[in-house]
């Protein structure tokens, strides 16, 4: 691989934009793909140029970085008629930021292995505005060989590049990072909801609540977010968050262990989905309370656990 490789990136949506434009900043060369042109039209204007297919983007790059959205669109994008995996060449290296199952990365790491070439299943955590300022942290799944040869290129807006292990590590630690996000942000929204049908003061509860061992990233966001009327997603949506719980739950049954907290944050989640919501910030998880039926009272008669959702 040349001392500057020729970088394919593919994915240019809320995270990947800023990501490309780090790589831009830095100084790399930059090829992107998307099926909506609009999408890379800031990332061309700065000086990248434009590959018609992701086939014609992994035959031009050394290194072919994704951050797609979904496993739907992983399939296609690597998979597909004029897929990454079918153009890929000796010694490339294949990079995905995208949240997903870990089976798929395992897949596509054979299949790359395959045409002489790496997979790094590579997804970070920060959110948009830490991928602005080049601070995400990324969980990498793969051989070290291929990891150290990307950190110069995951360094523009990655801070702590993290090798987990094997092929699909990375993104199993993704998974139990998201199980934790999930939690958290039900937690948060159903502790809004409260505030707000207490009558407290938002701002006030916030302060005291982030002063204690209740503190968490998810209740400083969610908190004061959730009472406010609109909320502009972050990158963060319900149903974004939501698709990936699908993830988790696949994970736990593949180690056979019943998940007994998730389930119900779960299904937090799958009332704004289901309603049509899902294209809203995490932060108005909340609102699903409105679409509640009010809880029954305790019983002090211990109901069957159910694994259902989590399998």
């Amino acid at each position: 691989m040349s001392v500057l490789p020729r970088v394919g990136f593919v994915g240019a949506g809320v995270m990947g934009l800023p990501m490309a434009r780090r790589l831009l900043a830095a100084g790399h060369r930059l090829s992107v793909h998307a099926r909506s042109r609009a999408k890379v039209a800031p990332l061309i204007e700065a000086g990248a140029e434009s590959a018609e297919t992701p086939a014609q983007l992994a035959a031009d790059s050394d290194v072919i970085i994704g951050c797609l959205l979904d496993e739907k669109a992983v399939q296609e994008v690597y998979l597909g008629p004029e897929g990454i995996i079918a153009a890929v060449q000796a010694d490339h290296l294949l990079v995905e930021h995208g949240t997903f199952a870990p089976r798929v990365a395992r897949d596509l790491a054979e299949r790359a292995a395959e045409r002489g070439a790496g997979f790094v299943d590579a997804p970070v955590t920060g959110g948009p505005r830490r991928a602005r300022l080049g601070e995400l942290t990324c969980m990498s799944g793969g051989r070290a060989e291929h990891i150290e040869a990307v950190r110069p290129l995951l360094a523009a807006y990655c801070r702590e590049i993290i090798h987990v292990g094997a092929a699909g590590t990375g993104l199993e630690l993704k998974l139990v990072n998201q199980l934790l996000v999930s939690v958290h942000v039900a937690a948060a929204a159903e502790a809004a909801a409260l505030v707000d049908r207490l009558g407290l003061p938002a701002r006030l509860a916030k302060n005291v609540l982030m002063s204690g061992w209740a503190a968490s990233a998810m209740l400083d966001y969610c908190l004061p977010a959730a009472l406010t009327p609109s909320t502009a997603p972050t990158g963060a949506t319900i149903g974004g968050l939501s698709a990936v719980q699908d993830a988790v739950a696949e994970l736990s049954s593949t180690v056979d262990l019943p998940l007994r907290v998730f389930p119900a944050a779960r299904r937090v989640f799958t009332t704004l989905t289901d309603a049509g919501a899902g294209s809203g910030d995490i932060a108005q998880l909340a609102r699903a309370y409105d679409r509640e039926p009010s809880a029954p009272a305790p019983s002090s008669t211990r109901a069957p656990s159910s694994t259902a959702e989590a399998n």
